[in-house]
């Protein structure tokens, strides 16, 4: 990149620097070396606004964010004399992979990788030595904490991660003995790791202090039993029995150390840039997350709530807080709960187990085997496991991680009890967090423009995560409309589900997903109680809607709850509890009520509560009906 005729280097491994032949440029502003940053990382991608203000100001975002990003970037261009896009929904700059350190150095690990494969140690410990020479420090120093708490982890991953690759070349070459005093400070600061600890004890062993090497091995597996009440894993541990009985084959120079790299599944989604209003559930699942389990004991949470309302949204986010505490990686199974044929366990496991790097030849026929082999490859890791969109705690119990190092996060619609691990219900955002994630994909300036019709429209959406996105979407896409446009074509409950939806993605299909799993008689039932044109009604009057005994009627509307197109309300002046649609499903199912039930059907369930005034129900109470309900 250059600026000029002068060519630019990019410096974030360390602290954050640009420089030119004539030496380094100042950016003395924390916040124009983030963007600069978030720019760089995203190698030549768009970065939106929304994930920009985000690592700029966390949730606490100023009024007039777009237009001090606005600033910033054109501070940029002067400084640096950069060509930074306007390309929505955010910016993109350009990046010539040459003049970035961090792209310098994934080019190095990945060529020093090829070569260890090939067996050229010691070309490879060259080429891998040259990518570590490019970190100067921690990783972003001088950028906001924000992004240092996103960013920086993945990044020291890798470091290390090409460090033990170095280690790996170095030791085929037979250079044990200069190893012993950099493992030694690398074990002392990374104790957790065990690759490191194994090529430790490989090197002083083949410096001939093997009683050295067993007490490297001791200390770890004191170490876990003291925190974590495990052991360590199986490859360790066969490295540590060879040590034990002088195995001859740990002296071959030349072969491939026994303790290599394993394959670290990581398969998260992508974390949402415009993460918003969940910052209380967040930090109960990081809590969650991060205590420690008993023998045997799974670590975890199930996530649940209606469609759209953000659950595999909220599970991903937490997942990536806690990506130190799993450093084996992330597995992420979508059990297609609402499928006419979810995903079987047996199924799940196959998936799991080639994820965990089993060859596919090795992948066992009957459901037992692989039950046990999955088992076996997790119980000495530390592995983050999200369970999406669960169907029944039969589905995912074999699924659970095992013992007290790994963790598992479960989402679902269905109201799900698995073992002990506990529940999180979520419920719809907050008005302030609604308009908030509004402005976050549209614009802090257009949502102050016309605050009331962004409430507006958050309140039409129901305060549906997913529904407020969607209205967001659309009016990116529309950018010359006025929000009372979109707020006015939201007013009709008969067109309001067409509004709110793009490409693949639609409320109408979330919900009919919940819809078309229930049974004949309970989808009925939606059908004619969303015709009761009341803020909320009670099993009476479901009764007398359905036209059956009040014990029926509370049947199908515990069924309706599971599916989550149904909430439950506290009675008022000592009524029972009643219930209510939530606007989007309300919605979605006067749409089909319209569709599925005669314009005779929906006349007679109106007529029947019409001329009901008083009934005794099953037990014996008495509740009175308004005399016009429909």
């Amino acid at each position: 990149m250059t600026k000029g005729d002068k060519v630019l280097q990019f410096r974030i491994l360390g602290p954050i620097m640009v420089s030119d032949q004539s030496g380094p440029i100042e950016l003395s502003a924390t916040k124009i070396r983030t963007l600069l940053s978030i720019l760089l990382l995203a190698r030549s991608r768009i970065v939106s606004d929304s994930w920009i203000a985000e690592m700029l100001w966390g949730e606490e975002l100023p009024t007039t964010s777009e237009a001090q990003i606005q600033i910033y970037v054109s501070r940029l261009r002067q400084k640096l004399g950069v060509s930074i896009a306007r390309q929505r929904p955010g910016y993109l700059m350009e990046i010539d992979p040459g003049t970035v350190d961090l792209l310098d150095f994934e080019r190095l690990t990945r060529q020093g990788r090829q070569l260890l494969e090939k067996g050229e140690a010691v070309e490879a410990a060259r080429v891998l030595s040259e990518a570590l020479s490019l970190w100067r420090g921690p990783a972003l120093s001088g950028a906001t904490d924000l992004l240092t708490a996103v960013e920086r982890p993945s990044l020291e991953e890798a470091k290390l991660a090409t460090l033990e690759d170095r280690v790996d070349a170095d030791l085929l070459s037979g250079r044990h003995a200069d190893l012993v005093a950099e493992l030694t400070g690398s074990v002392s600061l990374h104790p957790w790791r065990e690759r490191l600890r194994g090529q430790l004890m490989l090197a002083l062993y083949r410096g001939g202090r093997q009683a050295d090497a067993i007490s490297v091995y001791e200390d770890l597996r004191s170490l876990l039993a003291d925190d974590l009440s495990t052991e360590p894993g199986q490859e360790l541990r066969e490295l540590y029995g060879k040590v034990l009985v002088g195995d001859p084959e740990l002296d071959a120079v030349g072969e491939r150390p026994a303790v290599t790299t394993r394959l670290r599944p990581g398969q998260l989604p992508p974390d949402l840039g415009d993460f918003t209003g969940r910052s209380t559930e967040a930090a109960e699942l990081h809590a969650s997350l991060g205590r420690k389990g008993g023998q045997g004991v799974t670590v975890g949470c199930v996530i649940g709530g209606m469609a759209g309302v953000g659950k595999t949204s909220l599970a991903v986010h937490a997942a990536y807080q806690v990506l130190d505490r799993y450093p084996d990686g992330q597995l992420f199974v979508d059990l297609g709960g609402l499928l006419p044929r979810p995903l079987s366990p047996f199924d799940a496991l196959g998936e799991m187990l080639l994820s965990l790097g089993v060859d596919p030849s090795g992948v066992p026929s009957s459901f037992e085997e692989r039950l046990r082999l999955y088992r076996s490859r997790m119980i000495y890791q530390r592995i983050m496991v999200v369970l999406d969109n669960a169907a029944s705690e039969q589905q995912v119990r074999p699924l659970l991680p095992p013992g007290p190092r790994s963790a598992v996060l479960v989402t679902g619609r269905a109201r799900l009890v698995v073992d002990g691990i506990p529940g999180l219900d979520l419920d719809v955002l907050t008005e302030r967090h609604a308009v908030a994630l509004l402005g976050k994909i549209i614009g802090a300036d257009r949502v102050q423009a016309e605050q009331k019709e962004a409430e507006r429209i958050t309140a039409l959406c129901g305060y549906l995560p997913l529904g407020v996105r969607l209205a967001g979407v659309r009016l990116v896409g529309k950018p010359h409309w006025p929000l009372s446009r979109l707020a006015q074509r939201l007013e009709s409950q008969r067109e309001r589900l067409d509004e709110l939806g793009i490409a693949d993605v639609t409320v109408r299909d979330r919900l009919s997903r919940s819809y078309l799993a229930l049974p004949t008689a309970t989808q009925r039932a939606l059908r004619l109680l969303v015709l009761l044109d009341v803020p909320a009604f009670t099993p009476w009057m479901a009764a007398v809607v359905l036209n059956t005994k009040v014990t029926q009627a509370r049947d199908l509307i515990e069924q309706l709850l599971d599916a989550r197109l149904l909430d439950s309300v506290p009675g008022s002046h000592e009524m029972s509890t009643q219930y209510r649609f939530h606007a989007l499903v309300r919605a979605f199912a006067l749409n089909y009520a319209v569709q599925e039930e005669s314009s005779r059907e929906r006349k007679a369930a109106l007529a029947r509560m019409t001329t009901a005034t008083t009934q005794i129900d099953d037990i014996g109470f008495r509740e009175v009906v308004p005399a016009r309900c429909g």
